[in-house]
């Protein structure tokens, strides 16, 4: 408790002097850009126009000496009335003008600047007085301009001295403010290295419990190593599921598959408690997720409804975002979240990189998961083929052992099909199989298994079953089989079967199956098109190669001829 208050107060004390200084430069900074702003204004704003109205004061002033000089020694009545006017009218109001500008720039200047621009002011007003047109007819040309010459001299010095003063106090504001400049970077730089060491103590410490900040990577990694060695879609899934819901506070996550098969969409995962989900996927078709149909993320729920709203998602309550499951440009399926508040900008990345992780793995698993259907499938019937066959024995007998329910196995062959083949060819007899496994799917139930086990033999396994209902269910098939008909011919399709039940045949998966071959074989011999059970004395039935003595159908003693069938696996020379 005492360690735990020590890290918060010494994060806290950090934090604060770390903010005080970061406080105390960016409060330093401001002054100094401010400081510096302002000096530039007087630099800008005082000297530099001052310079200018200096500068053109000394433009108006000459160009207005130099007039009045051309139009005093001009001979040309005409010329020299044109010079005039010009001056009058023009010159001599903007020397005038400028010289306005200038005494009030200088209105603050000390005093000796103040009388200093005074004099000015009156050599000026000399100078000027000698170009009214009083002097201009009262005196002769040569001494006028004399005159005039010899006023406008002190004038022309002052503006030069006027000129120079107004470029040195321009060039001492600007090293004034460069050295003021120069102070607030030295004050900068020193709260700034003391603001880096404090930001180096505060990174220290975080770097300690960085760990913890970085669990959404760790989250992250730790999804990408599992999903590689998920065992199968569905556990890949539940990964993704489960994934998205721990790393995402309050979410509820959906995986959506696209099924192109039956042109569906639906849940590959289970639903949140009361879910609208339960109804809008009920018979959904993919293009009903907008997520699907555009390849891109749907939202809801989050203020502006959408211009189209999702017949899969507009009803789940809160806010809800679908990110489609794409793999080379194909939408497989979609991930839909939704919880009451809108997801971050944050969170809807952490949940892209999440599918774009996912869609790949899903991608493949499928794939394999087709193809290992394909493998296990028998591509004439759709049944599945004897490999198949024998791991759906071991596997639901093992399962009938552990859960002490009963276990039939119907095994089925059909009569007469090497005729079939010899009298109409192997086409009629590839046609004649595949309406037999269009038979079988039609009667068994969903949990019932039923494959192709080779040639013209099937094998149908019948869970949590007994014999009762396993002797219905054979009779079912067989009525089923008969009505098989062969275009063009009047060759009946019938099958012969052979039942035998788990416990009460056989405590043991070898057993099971050659007492229902044995069952098999005497419906053979006892007419075909028929279904015969299988019968041991339980008390005698015990593991090993010695077979009891059965009965079939109270038909009496296995004969030698079933007893030695039943010692072969299979008797090729058996009839069909």
């Amino acid at each position: 408790m005492n360690a735990t208050f020590t890290r918060a107060a010494t994060v806290l004390l950090i934090a604060l002097l770390g903010t005080l200084s970061m406080v105390a430069v960016a409060a330093i900074g401001i002054l100094g850009i401010r400081s510096a702003t302002y000096q530039g204004k007087v630099i800008a704003g005082g000297e530099l126009d001052t310079a200018v109205v200096t500068g053109q004061l000394a433009r108006d002033m000459d160009a207005a000496y130099a007039t009045g000089e051309d139009a005093v020694r001009a001979a040309d009545p005409a010329t020299r009335s044109r010079l005039l006017g010009t001056l009058y009218t023009s010159l001599l109001p903007a020397a005038d003008a400028q010289l306005f500008s200038l005494a009030q720039l200088h209105t603050g200047d000390p005093p000796a600047e103040h009388a200093d621009l005074e004099l000015f002011i009156r050599q000026w007003t000399a100078a000027r007085d000698l170009l009214s047109p009083a002097d201009l007819t009262a005196q002769p040309s040569a001494a006028l301009a004399a005159r005039l010459t010899a006023a406008y001299q002190p004038v022309s010095a002052h503006l030069d001295r006027l000129v120079l003063k107004e470029l040195n106090d321009g060039r001492a504001d600007h090293v004034a403010a460069s050295a003021a400049a120069a102070r607030f970077t030295r004050l900068i730089l020193a709260m700034g290295a003391a603001g880096i060491v404090m930001a180096w103590l505060f990174l220290w410490y975080e770097l300690r419990r960085s760990r913890r900040s970085l669990e959404p990577v760790h989250d992250q990694a730790e999804f990408a190593e599992t999903l590689q060695i998920a065992n199968g879609e569905d556990e890949a899934h539940q990964l993704l599921q489960r994934h998205l819901e721990r790393t995402l506070p309050a979410t509820a996550a959906v995986v959506l598959n696209r099924n192109n098969s039956a042109d569906r969409l639906e849940a590959v995962t289970p639903l949140p408690p009361g879910s609208p989900l339960a109804g809008t996927l009920r018979g959904a078709e993919p293009r009903s997720c907008l997520a699907v149909r555009s390849g891109r993320t749907h939202r809801e729920g989050e203020g502006r409804p959408p211009l189209l709203s999702c017949l899969v998602c507009a009803q789940m309550p809160g806010a809800s975002s679908c990110v489609p499951l794409m793999v080379g440009g194909e939408v497989i399926g979609s991930v839909l979240l939704s919880r009451p508040a809108p997801y971050s900008d944050a969170e809807e990345q952490r949940i892209r990189e999440s599918v774009s992780q996912a869609a790949p793995v899903l991608a493949n698993l499928r794939n394999l998961a087709v193809a290992e259907i394909r493998a296990a499938t028998d591509g004439l019937t759709g049944l599945p083929n004897k490999r198949a066959v024998t791991d759906a024995l071991k596997r639901t007998f093992a399962q009938a052992t552990m859960t002490k329910v009963p276990l039939a196995l119907l095994l089925l062959d059909l009569d007469h099909f090497k005729q079939v083949n010899d009298q109409y060819g192997h086409a009629a007899g590839d046609q004649v199989l595949a309406g037999v496994g269009t038979a079988l799917r039609s009667v068994l139930r969903a949990r019932d298994f039923a494959g192709r086990n080779g040639g013209e033999e099937f094998a149908v396994l019948l869970p949590d079953t007994d014999i009762a209902a396993a002797l219905e269910i054979a009779e079912r098939v067989r009525a089923a089989i008969a009505e098989v008909t062969l275009p063009g011919t009047g060759v009946p399709v019938t099958v012969s079967i052979g039942v035998a039940g788990f416990p009460g045949h056989a405590s043991t998966l070898e057993r099971l199956d050659r007492l229902a071959d044995a069952a098999l074989y005497v419906a053979k011999r006892q007419g075909r098109n028929r279904v015969e059970l299988a019968s041991v004395d339980a008390g005698q039935d015990v593991p090993g190669p010695v077979l009891p003595e059965a009965t079939v159908n109270g038909s009496g003693p296995v004969p030698a001829l079933l007893r030695a069938r039943l010692d072969s696996d299979h008797d090729t020379s058996a009839p069909s």
